[in-house]
């Protein structure tokens, strides 16, 4: 087995690593950096295709549904005609609602000429992935490769999002676990992630928080807790809060949050507001509840009475309290967090409550990190920042002490850490060879090739 990172690479968010196994070649991840435009926004490519005859790929395995994972997929299955596609069937109506979304975006940017950069692909492009599909049941042990019979893979429930799956890969007594973007413990809708029996030879493992010590001491009940504080806070004097989130799990584990808040008397009955995406997502995880790993397994989205907001048809009424839980969690400029913010910034008695990351570089970090009276830029518009600006931690990644009772659990013999923010595999390693100073272990950098073969 050998292994290569070929994104994110540095400054670069477009998920996708090569895994050779025997004579086979497995792509995990198909991602597209949301931040950037046209093919500058696809990940590595140039050494799989310079070494094709090195490189096969008779597979690519989504592990989820974020953009930063899949939204490359068109692309990689145009130039890789032969491989397959894995994934759950979760996953995939989730993707393609968003590589739809971008083929109508894109062209019509295009047809207006309001981009300089061609669409990577429309709409005819996604409808063609349909017969390249092989959907996959969690726990269920594949032997999918006809030239490399000896090659297994079993999907695991990767507890991240609905239909998330991390992926078991065995090869002639060699068993690698790669986990992709996991989450060790429940989250308020889904369940947590399932490993591997133990031993495992190698885990290639994510540590996207690793490196932050709050994230190890949370408190999921104290932080909505908190939350709820904040939230009865702001409705006292009359305020709306908006909180801005993906489309794609994090708002469906809000409006989660703020139903049970509600239904329990912890919050007032404020009326929410949820994009218009979010809710065809929720849809979705009411249509596969009954096969999800659910915590509730009787809940359903349809239950949260959200009023759906569009703004392309809707103006934003401030009379009286409300919550907005739109996207983007970025509060990318023209986005409906941002026409939100817009509004909300100049007066005292409304909130801006960040839950979850918020990128460097992004106008969400720029409102996160701002003073109270700090003049904004609303594309052009100057406007002093008078509201509340919070944040509230939470996750849907493994914290650093879940990752290491992961590897724990498995037994695992060799680690290689998948770069996450700051210097997270950096600080899983030295941690794992604390709890055990018999693993190998290795840092995965870009366009580095490991040998994960037996030492």
């Amino acid at each position: 087995m050998y292994f290569t990172l070929l994104g994110p690479t540095g400054e670069h968010d477009a998920h996708m690593r090569y895994l050779g196994v025997g004579r086979a070649g497995l792509l995990l991840e198909a991602g597209l950096d949301p931040l950037r435009e046209g093919l500058a926004a696809l990940p590595a490519l140039g050494a799989l295709e310079d070494h094709a005859e090195y490189y096969p790929v008779d597979a690519i395995l989504l592990s989820h549904a974020h953009v930063d994972h899949m939204a490359a997929l068109p692309v990689l299955a145009r130039r890789w005609p032969r491989a397959q596609i894995l994934c759950t069937e979760a996953t995939w109506r989730l993707a393609r609602l968003q590589l739809c979304r971008h083929a109508t975006l894109w062209g019509e940017a295009w047809d207006a000429g309001e981009s300089l950069e061609e669409p990577l692909y429309g709409a005819a492009d996604v409808q063609e992935l349909e017969s390249r599909l092989r959907l996959v049941e969690r726990g269920e042990r594949l032997n999918p490769i006809a030239t490399e019979p000896g090659l297994f893979l079993t999907p695991l429930d990767a507890g991240h999002i609905l239909g998330s799956c991390s992926w078991l890969v065995e090869h002639e007594g060699r068993r690698l676990f790669y986990t992709a973007d996991v989450c060790g413990r429940p989250q308020s809708v889904i369940q947590g992630a399932v490993y591997p029996n133990p031993p495992v030879d190698v885990v290639v493992s994510e540590s996207t928080v690793a490196w932050s010590p709050r994230h190890a001491a949370l408190s999921r009940r104290d932080e909505i807790e908190r939350l709820a504080g904040a939230l009865r806070e702001v409705a006292a004097v009359g305020g709306s809060v908006l909180m801005p989130v993906f489309n794609m799990g994090r708002a469906q584990e809000l409006l989660f949050i703020l139903h049970s808040l509600k239904r329990k008397g912890r919050i007032p009955p404020l009326p929410v507001y949820v994009g218009r995406r979010a809710w065809e997502i929720a849809q979705l995880y009411d249509h596969f509840a009954a096969r999800d790993r659910r915590l509730l397994p009787d809940f359903k989205f349809a239950e949260t009475m959200v009023d759906v907001l569009d703004l392309e048809e809707d103006a934003v009424e401030l009379e009286g309290s409300r919550i907005f839980l739109v996207p983007s969690g970025m509060m990318h400029p023209r986005s409906a967090s941002w026409q939100v913010a817009r509004q909300l910034a100049p007066l005292p008695l409304h909130a801006i409550f960040f839950v979850g990351h918020a990128a460097g570089g992004s106008f969400a970090k720029r409102v996160l990190q701002s003073q109270a009276g700090e003049v904004l830029d609303f594309d052009g518009q100057q406007l002093p920042r008078h509201c509340r600006v919070e944040s509230f931690l939470s996750s849907s990644h493994s914290s650093l002490p879940e990752l290491l009772d992961m590897l724990r659990r498995v037994k695992a013999v060799h680690v290689v850490a998948l770069p996450g923010r700051k210097d997270s595999a950096e600080r899983l390693l030295a941690a794992a060879l604390e709890q055990d100073p018999t693993l190998r272990t290795d840092v995965a950098l870009p366009g580095q090739e490991l040998d994960l073969s037996a030492p």
